[in-house]
């Protein structure tokens, strides 16, 4: 290779990689959290999610653009160089995949939870229901008094 390419593909893929790591990283905890009923952490984590997919964001804005410079560019690169990129890029595929595992096992957890809680509220509204009925039935027994001095 004579020169390098303007475009520094490894230091945009090494970003990229790092914002997904930091995801999925995000991802555990959140699914840690929701196993823990800790709901006030979790908006925490939901936080800094929605960081990392802002900053991704912009790399998905230059996507086209990056790809058809790699495409363009990818055989001018030196090998080491080449590799480290490639090697940037199957590791990032790897981590999305991971990623999509994950947060659909969170979603599944998130549903279990919500089905339960719906469970939860229909029988204590069920409960509340029989206790205002046995309640009234009982009324005109518990408010009779027996008055020995008439």
């Amino acid at each position: 290779m004579n020169g390098s390419p303007p475009f520094d593909f490894l230091r945009i893929f090494a970003a990229h990689r790092e914002c997904c790591r930091r995801l999925l990283e995000l991802s555990r905890d959140q699914d840690r959290l929701i196993v823990e009923d800790d709901y006030t952490q979790l908006l925490v984590v939901l936080g800094k999610k929605q960081k990392v997919l802002n900053q991704m964001e912009e790399f998905g804005k230059h996507r086209t653009q990056i790809q058809s410079l790699w495409k363009s560019q990818r055989d001018e690169l030196d090998d080491d160089t080449r590799r480290q990129c490639e090697g940037l890029l199957s590791d990032t595929e790897a981590d999305i995949a991971e990623l999509v595992r994950q947060e659909k096992h969170s979603c599944s957890q998130l549903e279990k939870r919500r089905v339960a809680t719906q469970r939860d509220i229909h029988n204590l509204d069920q409960g509340e229901r029989v206790g205002e009925a046995y309640r009234d039935s009982l009324a005109p027994v518990t408010h009779r008094r027996l008055d020995v001095g008439q």
